[in-house]
């Protein structure tokens, strides 16, 4: 049931210029530009229906300092989820993780599908979502790579690594090949840094690939498993990434051009080919989702317009489609502003426009970074709601309707 607050502003919201409308049919895939309609921040678990694009909103974190339902301590004014490419929901869709909670207890994980606390466990290392198994969770810790069970806490340590220290799973942006058998480690070999891939299922560890001279951002494995992807400081420029295969040999040029693209996810596209999914910070495309083959940097524009914040392709169960964050509400990047949108992968410019996230940026945790379940029905998001002071920060996630 709506909160009577809500209902009313949802009510004169259908008055607003620019598309807002009470009775917005979902899908919205226009390109028009829309009006953010002015909806109260909804209480703790309270839904209201988007009046401008006809999703289902519900806040899923508290009220900063009150009490935390079944596992105690209490709401942080942080209180979110981890990153957009980071996976939330587990493989099933029945658990939700909240690891940016900047409160006592962190993490907090949820039913992912009514949202309420079920239980906090801290996990034995960096650490994400088994793409397949619901109940686990991969971990990289010092020389250690292994899974532990969230509901149990049972850690089952699959290889000890001679030689080797500080593992790490990207560091942040990691993730594991879309079936979880391989993934990609950032790791000190002495006093050198290195990554290699390592098989899970085969227990079978890749060539060191050297990164002297690189400032590494992040190091992931590709969606099918195939491929190595570095990104950072390279060859002295920024935001750069190069691909390799499992061997540690390069796999298409250097891709030079700063953040072409950025905050990017990685996939497949329709033709099977392993891609990269993100904003582009330079000409030709700048502002514009677009789609970077890993094989040989192809390049595709997915989106007529807009400025992306940052890309997910955690959606491993519908395929075809990312979600772009776009936090930008500038005129001069039309037509997505302080928007979730879903953008078909195929070059086709489609999208479908999910929810106004209504948050102002300031810092990193006021950052939304819109990320979907496996299944692409749901998505989590933070928002300020419009606060000044850029706090408190709570969870959200979009509904979308079934199609008829």
């Amino acid at each position: 049931m709506l909160h009577q607050a809500l209902a009313t502003a949802l009510a004169a919201a259908a008055l607003l210029p620019g598309g807002a409308c009470a009775a917005a049919a979902y899908p919205v895939t226009d390109t028009e530009v829309k009006t953010i309609a002015a909806v109260p921040r909804p209480a703790y678990l309270d839904s209201y229906v988007d009046p401008v694009f006809g999703t289902r909103v519900t806040r899923i974190t508290g009220e900063p300092g009150t009490p935390i339902p079944v596992v105690g301590g209490a709401w942080g004014e942080v209180a979110r989820h981890h990153y957009s490419k980071d996976q939330a929901w587990n493989a099933d869709g029945s658990l939700l993780i909240l690891d940016r909670h900047r409160g006592k207890p962190n993490p907090i994980f949820l039913d992912g599908r009514t949202y309420r606390p079920l239980f906090t466990r801290r996990p034995p290392g960096e650490d994400r979502w088994h793409p397949t198994q619901a109940d686990l969770r991969i971990f990289l810790r010092d020389n250690q790579i292994g899974t532990w069970n969230v509901r149990t806490g049972e850690v089952s340590v699959a290889h000890t690594f001679g030689g080797y220290s500080h593992l790490q799973f990207g560091p942040g942006e990691g993730n594991p090949s879309r079936d979880g058998a391989r993934l990609a480690v950032l790791a000190q070999k002495g006093d050198n840094q290195v990554a290699f891939a390592y098989d899970l299922a085969q227990k079978h560890k890749y060539p060191d690939i050297g990164l002297d001279g690189v400032t590494v951002d992040w190091v992931s494995i590709s969606a099918l498993g195939k491929h190595l992807v570095i990104n950072g400081v390279i060859d002295g420029g920024r935001d750069r990434t190069q691909v390799y295969d499992l061997e540690g040999r390069k796999a298409g040029p250097l891709w030079t051009k700063y953040g072409r693209p950025s905050h990017y996810d990685l996939t497949v596209d329709d033709a099977g080919d392993e891609v990269a999914v993100g904003v582009s910070k330079s000409k030709p495309d700048q502002g514009r989702l677009i789609k970077r083959r890993l094989r040989d940097g192809a390049v595709t524009v997915l989106t007529p317009g807009g400025w992306a914040s940052h890309t997910s392709a955690r959606n491993i169960r519908r395929p075809g489609w990312v979600y772009a964050t776009y936090q930008t509400r500038s005129r001069n990047w039309p037509p997505f502003g302080d928007e979730i949108v879903a953008v078909r992968i195929d070059g086709s410019l489609r999208v479908e426009r999910l929810a106004h996230m209504h948050t102002r940026g300031g810092d990193y945790f006021s950052e939304a970074h819109a990320s979907p379940s496996p299944d692409g029905r749901k998505v989590i998001f933070a928002s300020n709601w419009e606060a000044e002071s850029r706090r408190p920060i709570a969870a959200y996630v979009v509904e979308l309707p079934e199609q008829k």
